[in-house]
């Protein structure tokens, strides 16, 4: 019986590899799938695979609520309350991306939105060590 909560939460975005890895660091895994995830999304919306966006949206719920249904709300305190927040946000606003005027900006804001959560939470798990390129936000060059 595994006693870490968030070991079973991490099943959510289908990695195998944490066995090793400590509670902070596997909230910096899951916040990794949230962005690839997005990203996936707002990629497949571009092409027009509809249905493939919304397989992706489902799998950044799935992480959502896993993540959600951690939290410690009576011990947490304004954390606690933050990310229930955060995390109903996220929620809603993938939610109506696609039904958003411009769905790719729209996805872009989502992105830079949990980064900024992810990038806390990295600095918590990994202390200095620097943001490796592929879980920072690249530059927007779209317009």
């Amino acid at each position: 019986m595994v006693n870490n909560p968030y070991q079973r939460a991490s099943q959510a975005y289908q990695k195998k590899s944490d066995d090793n890895l400590t509670p902070l660091q596997i909230v910096v895994e899951m916040y990794k799938g949230m962005l690839r995830n997005v990203k996936l999304s707002k990629q497949f919306w571009k092409e027009g695979n509809y249905e493939l966006m919304s397989q992706y949206i489902i799998k950044t719920f799935d992480i959502l609520e896993a993540l959600q249904s951690n939290l410690d709300m009576e011990n947490g305190g304004e954390d606690a309350q933050f990310l229930h927040r955060f995390y109903s946000v996220l929620f809603s606003a993938l939610s109506q991306a696609s039904s958003k005027p411009n769905p790719s900006e729209y996805f872009d804001e989502i992105i830079v939105y949990i980064q900024q959560v992810h990038d806390r939470w990295y600095k918590m798990a990994y202390g200095d060590l620097p943001i490796p390129e592929d879980e920072a936000t690249p530059p927007q060059t779209e317009q």
